[in-house]
């Protein structure tokens, strides 16, 4: 096997780096838009959806007004992905962790997490700019936006890096071609051209729609700045696919694609000091207690904080009469949004998730009202609703797994077993 070229960068992209400072408008908007949408979130934070968790109507036209180019849409009744730059910064909330999804009933609210934000707080402005840039990089897929997406290396940070790099003469002419324009909408996308026109790596010139249309892009130019760090940041992604061979995790591959480049690029900026990192949770102790549903049948169990989902499992398929005959896996979002899979130790994927009884229930900073699902045998496909109930910390841990309630007959596992 030939031995592997170290990475460094080209004279192109030094100049470019050279030159280039950190403000709060330049390069692009990202940091000013950022902090605009952090005041908006405030003290008290902003209702958002329930299935999406996304802004509502009623307030995007407000927090649009107040970004530095507000976009011009004449839909009848937009939703967030009619305003891209804020589906876009969304997306950059939730990824940075500054964000949190807090649930009380069946009310959702957009938070902000005050350590992070206070670590957000003591940032230079290159601190900030980079910090969001890791966000993206390294968490930024489409499912934090409620968006359909797989779980491989073709994610939309590298559709970006291949529609800047590969873009003709440095510029697209969007205006008049339908096809274009239909294009772009998926490849790769209106929340990643605003994100790429955010960070500085395109400019975009837009026009007034039509009415009943969204969106009016003109013409689409690359900037030297978005080339620079594109075409370095796919260079460094290359270097870091060998990763795949060892456990198979595209995100251990974007970390280490990031701070290959972060060691590279940090020093022309001498005010860029170090990246948004969000502290470690302590393990939460106690006795954590869930409601488990099926349709409109639901049990009430109480497991210590230190037992594994291995048991949690057991306790479930327990309290509804269930076999554990089959294979199972949990399956919830995470702090940034993201979806997270704990399998079966004999369920694999492929995708490096820990199994059951690797993770302890007090490791993922569980609150009331956060929901996973427990899916439970993928030929019959039973889907049971957890909610936490409650965390009582006054309660030792290490004590046995209690069913606390019971509520309506529990489902036959095996509806036909007795015509066999």
């Amino acid at each position: 096997m030939p031995e592997k070229k170290e990475f460094t960068l080209s004279p192109f992209q030094q100049d470019v780096f050279k030159a280039q400072e950190i403000s709060q408008k330049a390069p692009g908007t990202v940091v000013e838009d950022f902090i605009k949408l952090l005041d908006f979130i405030g003290d008290t934070g902003v209702p958002v959806s329930k299935a999406k968790k996304l802004f509502p109507l009623a307030q995007l036209s407000e927090i649009n007004r107040q970004l530095t180019h507000p976009l011009t849409i004449k839909l009848k009744r937009p939703v967030q992905k009619s305003y891209p730059h804020i589906n876009a910064l969304y997306l950059l909330v939730r990824a940075s962790g500054l964000g949190v999804i807090s649930s009380k009933g069946k009310k959702h609210h957009l938070v902000l997490d005050s350590n992070i934000l206070e670590l957000w707080g003591n940032l230079t402005l290159a601190d900030r700019y980079f910090s969001l840039l890791e966000a993206w990089w390294c968490r930024g897929r489409d499912e934090i936006i409620g968006e359909r997406e797989g779980r491989g290396m073709f994610d939309p940070l590298l559709r970006c890096l291949d529609f800047v790099i590969k873009m003709p003469k440095n510029r697209v002419k969007i205006a008049g071609n339908k096809q274009e324009e239909g294009r772009l909408k998926y490849l790769p996308g209106h929340h990643s051209l605003a994100l790429l026109e955010l960070f500085g790596f395109i400019d975009i010139q837009s026009s007034e729609p039509d009415r009943g249309q969204g969106w009016r892009i003109e013409n689409i130019t690359s900037t030297d700045w978005g080339k620079a760090v594109l075409e370095s940041a796919r260079e460094v992604t290359q270097q870091k696919l060998d990763l795949l061979l060892l456990d198979r995790s595209v995100e251990k591959i974007k970390v280490a694609s990031f701070e290959l480049w972060r060691t590279t690029v940090q020093p022309y900026f001498t005010d860029w000091n170090t990246v948004l990192t969000p502290p470690q949770a302590p393990f939460q102790q106690g006795v954590h207690v869930f409601k488990v549903s099926i349709g409109k049948v639901w049990r009430k169990i109480a497991v210590s904080g230190d037992s594994d989902f291995e048991i949690l499992a057991q306790e479930i398929l327990k309290a509804f009469e269930f076999y554990n005959d089959r294979l199972y896996q949990f399956i919830y979002n995470d702090h940034y949004g993201l979806k997270r899979y704990i399998n079966h130790p004999s369920l694999d994927l492929g995708e490096g998730d820990p199994c059951t009884n690797e993770v302890r229930l007090g490791e993922l900073s569980f609150f009331p009202g956060m929901e996973m699902t427990f899916f439970f045998d993928v030929d019959d496909c039973w889907e049971f609703l957890v909610v936490v109930e409650e965390i009582d910390s006054n309660k030792t841990d290490g004590s046995e797994p209690v069913i606390l309630e019971r509520h309506g007959k529990a489902p036959e596992q095996y509806p036909d077993y007795g015509e066999w």
